[in-house]
């Protein structure tokens, strides 16, 4: 599940600005060539785009792109000749573009998390009553979660500055709910003050790295240990306030296994290797493994929403929960 487990993922997936592909003398000479040969005239503009594909002028490939993605596999390929390991290009593997995405297999297994999130958000919503305690604190994490499941579908179909960002903000949107979340469990649902007091800082801190991030080069630096932090919190959070309710409440046992699960598939963005068949690298392979986790996570939610459901109408609702 994205939400728990992404502030590790990003600790383990850092972006570079220069790799041994693209500074390589064989890359920037092909590109400079290419660039100067079809990208300088409106002629030669004009006839690379006569022969794009549509899916590649839906994703706004332009001629420089072009020539960054031929001479990315030129590359390569003088590379490979030469007996060397394949390079990396701007901090990322070569992959094969299918129908215009940059990497086919993450744009498939992010859709996959989506609907895995659309899914349970559904049953949810048909299971759990609109009175039930925080109904609509997990409703609207769903949302979120689904936010950023198309964001990260957008970035890895066509990987910009924008796109990116976006991707990062919404992947770490979805770590901070969590963590609010754990929070106002932790306090109980009747505790609104406290809630709407925790939920005030949430946005504001968010502003704020969303902000920082933006107002110049993007501080990698920074938002991996903001992740780490915000993750930390949650992913030991959850288990601390699981394990003491394990015997008296057997459904939390699923809040339990999401969070093992989870960073247990971390372990895939460890095992870094050019992608298969130029399409399935760790990373998408870390997308694929997370995509069955909300179906544990969001039966813990819907055991717990109906738990204390079941305790509100009592006087045992005021005692701790």
């Amino acid at each position: 599940m994205k939400v728990l487990t992404v502030s590790g993922v990003l600790l383990l997936i850092t972006s570079s600005l220069a790799s041994r592909g693209d500074n390589s003398n064989e890359y920037n000479g092909c590109y400079h060539i290419c660039h100067f040969n079809n990208c300088t005239s409106n002629m030669g503009i004009a006839t690379y785009k006569s022969s794009q594909s549509l899916s590649e002028r839906i994703l706004q490939w332009n001629c420089d792109d072009e020539c960054k993605y031929y001479c990315m596999w030129r590359t390569t390929q003088i590379f490979m000749d030469k007996g060397l390991d394949v390079p990396q290009f701007f901090g990322k593997w070569p992959f094969a573009r299918v129908w215009g995405m940059q990497e086919p297999a993450s744009v498939f297994f992010s859709v996959l998390n989506l609907l895995a999130h659309a899914i349970n958000l559904h049953w949810f919503r048909k299971t759990v009553p609109s009175v039930a305690p925080l109904y609509k604190m997990w409703i609207f994490h769903a949302v979120i979660c689904i936010n950023a499941w198309v964001w990260s579908v957008v970035f890895h179909a066509r990987d910009t500055p924008w796109t990116e960002r976006l991707d990062y903000f919404c992947a770490f949107s979805m770590v901070l709910f969590s963590l609010f979340g754990l929070i106002v469990r932790l306090l109980g649902p009747r505790r609104a003050i406290l809630r709407d007091i925790v939920a005030a800082g949430g946005v504001f801190f968010f502003t704020y790295h969303v902000w920082y991030l933006s107002k110049g080069r993007f501080d990698y630096g920074y938002n991996m240990k903001v992740n780490l932090l915000v993750g930390v919190l949650n992913g030991f959070g959850w288990v601390g306030w699981s394990l003491p309710r394990m015997k008296s409440r057997p459904y939390v046992q699923w809040c339990i296994y999401t969070v093992v699960f989870a960073m247990a598939s971390m372990l895939l963005e460890l095992w870094d290797f050019p992608p298969l068949l130029w399409t399935f690298d760790a990373h998408a392979l870390w997308h694929f493994v997370t995509a069955p986790l909300p179906f544990m996570w969001y039966r813990f939610l819907e055991s717990d929403c109906l738990y204390l459901l079941q305790r509100s109408s009592g006087p045992a609702y005021k005692k701790k929960i």
